[in-house]
């Protein structure tokens, strides 16, 4: 796909995105996400590239009357150092009334798309304030892949919106505009969560079954949306739908789907994260010793692999030997113990926890694994967001690495993370914290 109409003029700007090129511009956090959709197409993969932008992240200046920020995007896939798709170019300009209507919370999707062959890539995305010269780079792993004879889908789409197209545009398919929720988080003030996706290699005959249900982090059902059957229109088909999520407390949730065609009896599964974060809701109000009390072991378990990078090791300690309803109450006692003003509905430290959780998630997932899996996110939960980002991007003869610093933390501690891969995944080398790993060697890692 390709927006260079859009550009003559701006060429002078672009230099500052391009690869290869001294880059003359200042790292930024604009909370950018990025997420990505894989379709099968003859002999390829049609690779849709999700954002969602945070339109008060951007610096507005006056035109006219009103207010405006230039932006500008570029999307690639990558192998190695070398691009092998696009780059994909495109600006847009965010017009506002007033300074109040630019700092609102408006979330603004974009898209960019790829055709390419089946390998694997590392997807770059520049975004780049114009008016400041500051520049925020996401880098996602991305493998695409032909299955030319078993049943499988395409990545479920999550969707803010579906609905009939007026006129044809970026976010079409089928006669509707599918707008992605690239940061798979639902609210109160967005509760509606839709989804879309395809099937393929279908008998073509007869009927195929669909099962789509809401299951907990733990694999607890919780919401079911019953069995379908549908007659097979051909070797593929297309589904959408949705439901409201008010009805969820906060917390991590996966989509889950199961497709059998009824004819061969083969299956697939498929299912996507998201998110539900109420704050300050109803729902803080619960009694906290109730939260959970209908929970499994498993369950219990998968909530401990998160809040343990913040316990103590004597909670630690307590949790891991205890029984069911033992470990209920700890995790119910840690958050209690952290509330800083118990006279208040909600728990600002969980609630700070949990958004740290949403930004690790969304910045550094990586390959298969989500974002407060990775030693960054690690680091963000258990320490906060750092005072300041190093970054240093891959050269002929460097990887590419990061310096985060605290200033007020142990008197001030640093912690260096290096992409030995190359596709994203930076490992932490060396810390001047306490309990962390230390090399002061660390620089060896960069060859």
């Amino acid at each position: 796909m390709s927006r260079y109409n859009l550009l003559k003029g701006f060429l002078l700007v672009l230099v500052f995105l391009s690869w290869g090129m001294a880059a003359e511009y200042a790292p930024a956090d604009f909370g950018v996400t990025v997420d990505v959709s894989r379709f099968s197409i003859k002999d390829g993969i049609y690779l849709d590239v999700y954002l969602m932008v945070p339109r008060a992240s951007f610096t507005f200046v006056p035109e006219g009357e009103k207010l405006k920020a230039d932006v500008m995007f570029q999307a690639a896939l990558l192998q190695g150092d070398q691009v092998m798709y696009g780059p994909d170019r495109w600006m847009r300009t965010y017009r506002v009334a007033s300074e109040a209507e630019a700092a609102g919370h408006q979330q603004i999707p974009d898209i960019s798309k790829f055709y390419a062959l089946p390998g694997e890539y590392t997807l770059l995305v520049d975004v780049l304030d114009v008016a400041t010269n500051r520049r925020q780079r996401i880098k996602k792993p991305v493998e695409l892949a032909l299955h030319e004879e078993e049943l499988i889908t395409s990545d479920i789409t999550i969707a803010s919106v579906i609905q009939k197209a007026a006129a044809e545009n970026e976010f079409t398919k089928y006669g509707y505009d599918i707008v992605p929720n690239a940061g798979a988080t639902f609210s109160l003030d967005s509760p509606m969560f839709y989804y879309f996706f395809e099937i393929y290699n279908l008998s073509g005959q007869g009927k195929y079954k669909l099962h789509s249900e809401v299951r907990s982090l733990g694999g607890a059902k919780v919401q079911d949306f019953g069995l379908k059957e549908k007659d097979m229109p051909g070797a593929s088909a297309v589904e959408w739908g949705g439901f409201n999520t008010s009805g969820l407390k906060s917390g991590i949730y996966q989509f889950f789907i199961k497709v059998e065609d009824g004819q061969t009896g083969q299956q697939t599964e498929k299912s996507r994260k998201f998110y539900v974060y109420r704050a300050g809701s109803e729902e803080a109000s619960l009694a906290v010793e109730d939260e959970y009390s209908s929970l499994e072991v498993e369950q219990l378990d998968e909530i401990y692999r998160l809040v343990s990078m913040v316990m103590t090791a004597e909670e630690k300690r307590l949790y891991e030997s205890s029984e069911a309803s033992g470990k209920g109450r700890i995790l119910s006692t840690f958050w209690s113990r952290r509330d800083p003003d118990p006279t208040t509905r909600e728990n600002e430290y969980k609630r700070d926890f949990y958004e740290r959780v949403q930004i690790a998630n969304r910045d550094f997932q990586s390959r298969g694994r989500l974002g407060w899996e990775t030693d960054r996110g690690r680091v963000l939960i258990r320490y906060g967001k750092p005072d300041n980002i190093e970054q240093a991007p891959s050269a002929l003869d460097a990887r590419p690495w990061e310096r985060w610093e605290y200033y007020d933390y142990e008197g001030g501690v640093e912690f260096i993370f290096v992409d030995k891969s190359g596709f994203g995944e930076y490992e932490l080398v060396h810390s001047t914290a306490r309990n962390e790993v230390s090399d002061e060697a660390w620089e060896r890692w960069l060859r």
